[in-house]
């Protein structure tokens, strides 16, 4: 061996020492509150210049460039930041990241989880309600959540069948996506009931988003995204158990259970249970007796609900998760003295049915390199819903499977792009035979001139890219777009979609979204109340109706400032513009015995404000202050005029204390709500409604393993005076329970028990 070759060989070796010694660390970053992975996170080794940051997965992957160098420090705007000691074995880590608004001061002892939060670092204006949030309420299920958020508006959509339905920037739900996970979840004909299927107490959290979302999740989003987050079972408690009983005679039990075999598997059941069959009150309305209106207040309701969950996570490799949900829901309301058997009966007025709902997700995912992942998401649903009002009959029936590829890559300059394709098949029916009074010429859906609007099979194929530009930590912006094509409609739909985020300076942001929508209406789920009345139902033309379509913009404004104490006091400011090129409009004000579906002929927009304002102004005291302006504006029959059942002005009002060491809390939550405009009706109310309070209170005591709750809802007892129109006579063309626009329970009482094992 010569000099020369013996010098190259030992300098490769020395290389080779050299390289081997920079150890590549790789992991996986998380917010504390939510779990969700964090993007744009900046990692750095302590004492050097060398780092990287995190993908949109949270990813992230590093050399050791020494042997020194052995801590990690996580830097992000919103988020304390955090020190990791990496010892010489570690390969790969988990880092959780703590809110800046739930971190602990310096002369606090140990910190608690916010009930609500803003989440600073998310491209959308994203609202977060917590676990803990959750529990300042009854949150039986989805439907009360919201309650202390001015953002979303709950109400019935009739006053018989207990049917709820939300509003975003006033308009129905109907026009934001609901995921559970990300995935897609309540949608088309589960969403008249579809917020009573998901118990409070099995999310972890909610997170809702103004304004369209990213090309990634669709076409269909029109005014926000609503994402639940149930509890995962590597994270949850082995067991928990929650008992619930209001003076309504509901009772319900809610319970969870967690396994995990090793570091990688794991797996959970949640299981739901409740009723309110045991007895019936007739408080609502006035009889020629002065009591009540001889119609059940609630309808007699039981409901079964389970969840099975398996979650796989190979650190920096496979992930998976699989859920499975069965629902079986069961209801009987209308007169007092109706009974299952008289179904069909013309003299004693029944409504009811039974719901049944299978839903499952999976979703895997893996690294492609240290920049780059790959993920699929694929969910079905199969519903079924048998339902009656009086003599009118309605049954439902929707399969849905779809697919979801993605790829993410992070690209030179550290900016980001995102492409897949995605593919959904639906087949939805609504077969109705509607007979709203004695007499009255029935309407069938299975007419050959209407049925086309109530039958459908929906082949959606589809492929969409986005790319995300990202200038530090002052700037981020996402341009996407994506293409589908939906055989039904024979349409070609192009989705583009702007989102960014400035931060101005420390703790003020800036956040923009704008981009159109798209959907299929679903004339009877979508306004499930009408079947309470005695309305003739009418397709204008026997026209075939049109895909909806509608642009949405809108800006936030979002600033932190310190006060006594060095708390944050938070003031949001919002608007968005909502305006339809199509729109499948319901025509209630041409003729009180009249519902009339068509294609919008003129304008159609929403124009939604608000403020927002929540600090902690005393130790433990949070209090949110909020306002909210609504126009919103529909041309019928030729004229331009209110949207019906729409609250103008809202203003809320949410005071939360505790003592020391979270023993006892206080909440009390009270509602503003203004004025909604009454469609032409049978002559008991129409114009414009009186404004009203709605309040809301609940005391917690809290022991080691277990929480004990009461509370009250409708607290200054407000309610509808004639929640239904012609009680009376019932099997006439003078009836109508879908008139609802204020509440129609009295002030009810409920206590509970949570029991968790740690």
């Amino acid at each position: 061996m010569t000099k020369r070759t013996l010098y190259i060989f030992t300098l490769l070796v020395f290389c080779g020492v050299k390289m081997s010694a920079q150890q590549t660390i790789t992991g996986n970053v998380y917010d504390d509150n939510t779990k969700e992975p964090i993007p744009y996170v900046n990692i750095i080794w302590l004492g050097t210049t060398n780092g990287a940051a995190s993908d949109i997965n949270g990813h992230f992957a590093l050399t050791r460039p020494q042997q020194s160098a052995k801590k990690l420090v996580f830097k992000c705007i919103g988020y304390a930041a955090d020190t990791l000691f990496i010892s010489p074995n570690m390969k790969a880590v988990k880092v959780y990241l703590v809110p800046e608004s739930t971190s602990l001061g310096v002369t606090n002892v140990e910190g608690r989880q916010s009930s609500t939060y803003v989440d600073k670092m998310s491209l959308e204006a994203k609202q977060s309600i917590t676990q803990e949030g959750l529990k300042h309420l009854a949150c039986c299920n989805l439907g009360e959540s919201f309650e202390n958020s001015a953002s979303v508006d709950v109400g019935y959509s009739d006053a018989v069948s207990g049917s709820k339905q939300i509003q975003l920037l006033g308009l129905t739900g109907v026009y934001s996506q609901l995921l559970l996970e990300n995935v897609y979840f309540l949608r088309g004909l589960s969403a008249p009931f579809g917020l009573g299927y998901v118990p409070g107490s099995w999310m972890e959290g909610i997170s809702i988003s103004k304004g369209v979302a990213t090309v990634k999740q669709g076409y269909e989003t029109v005014t926000g995204m609503i994402n639940l987050e149930y509890e995962k079972p590597q994270k949850g408690d082995p067991f928990f158990l929650n008992l619930y009983a209001n003076s309504e005679a509901r009772g319900e039990i809610n319970a969870k259970a967690n396994h995990k075999f090793n570091d990688k598997l794991s797996t959970g059941i949640l299981l739901h249970g409740s009723y309110n069959g045991l007895y019936s009150y007739d408080h609502a309305g006035k009889s020629a007796t002065g009591t009540g209106d001889g119609f059940m207040d609630n309808p007699k309701q039981g409901q079964f609900n389970i969840v099975n969950r398996w979650d796989y996570e190979v650190p920096n490799g496979i992930c998976s998760q699989t859920l499975i949900n069965y629902t079986h829901d069961y209801r009987q309301g209308g007169q007092m003295n109706f009974k299952p058997s008289m179904r069909g009966n013309d003299s004693v007025y029944g409504l009811g049915g039974n719901v049944d709902r299978i839903y499952f997700f999976t979703k895997n995912g893996a690294p492609l390199s240290n920049t780059s992942s790959f993920g699929t998401q694929i969910a079905g649903t199969y519903f079924r819903q048998d339902a009656f009002f009086g003599q009118t009959d309605y049954m439902a029936r929707e399969g849905d499977i779809y697919f979801n590829g993605l790829v993410n890559m992070q690209v030179r300059g550290g900016h980001y792009v995102d492409f897949g394709a995605s593919f959904r098949y639906t087949d939805q029916r609504e077969d109705l035979l509607s007979r709203p009074y004695i007499g009255a010429i029935a309407f069938n859906s299975n007419d050959n001139a209407v049925k086309d609007n109530f039958f459908r099979q929906e082949i959606v194929p589809g492929a969409f890219g986005q790319f995300t530009f990202v200038y530090g930590d002052k700037f981020l912006a996402t341009l996407g777009a994506r293409y589908d094509y939906n055989s039904f409609y024979n349409a070609h739909i192009f989705t583009p979609r702007l989102h960014f985020k400035w931060a101005i300076a420390k703790d003020f942001i800036l956040r923009g979204a704008a981009g159109k929508g798209y959907r299929t209406a679903n004339i009877i789920a979508d306004n499930f109340g009408l079947l309470a009345s005695s309305r003739d139902i009418i397709i204008k033309n026997n026209e075939r109706l049109k895909m909806e379509d509608a642009y949405n913009a809108g800006l936030n404004l979002m600033k932190v400032f310190k006060i006594w104490g060095e708390r944050d006091l938070t003031i949001m400011l919002d608007y968005y513009h909502t305006n339809f090129v199509n729109q499948v409009v319901m025509d209630l004000d041409q003729d009180p015995h009249q519902a009339i579906f068509y294609n919008l002929d003129g304008k159609s927009y929403s124009n939604s404000v608000q403020l927002d304002i929540t600090a902690e102004i005393l130790p433990r005291f949070d209090i949110t202050l909020a306002a909210r302006y609504n126009d919103v504006k529909t041309t019928f029959h030729g004229t331009l005029m209110e949207k019906p059942y729409i609250s103008k002005f809202k203003g809320l009002i949410v005071l939360s204390y505790r003592t020391k060491y979270d023993k006892w809390m206080f909440d009390l939550t009270t509602q503003f709500n203004g004025k909604q405009r009454i469609p032409l009706n049978l002559g008991e109310k129409q114009g414009y409604s009186n404004p009203y309070i709605f309040m809301l209170a609940q005391i917690t005591r809290k022991f080691k393993h277990f929480d004990i709750y009461i509370g009250s809802e409708n607290l200054t007892n407000y309610t509808q005076e004639v929640p239904v129109i012609g009680a009376d006579r019932p099997f006439s063309n003078a009836f109508d329970a879908s008139v609802v626009y204020a509440p129609i329970m009295q002030r009810t009482f409920y206590a509970g028990l949570r029991w968790t094992i740690k």
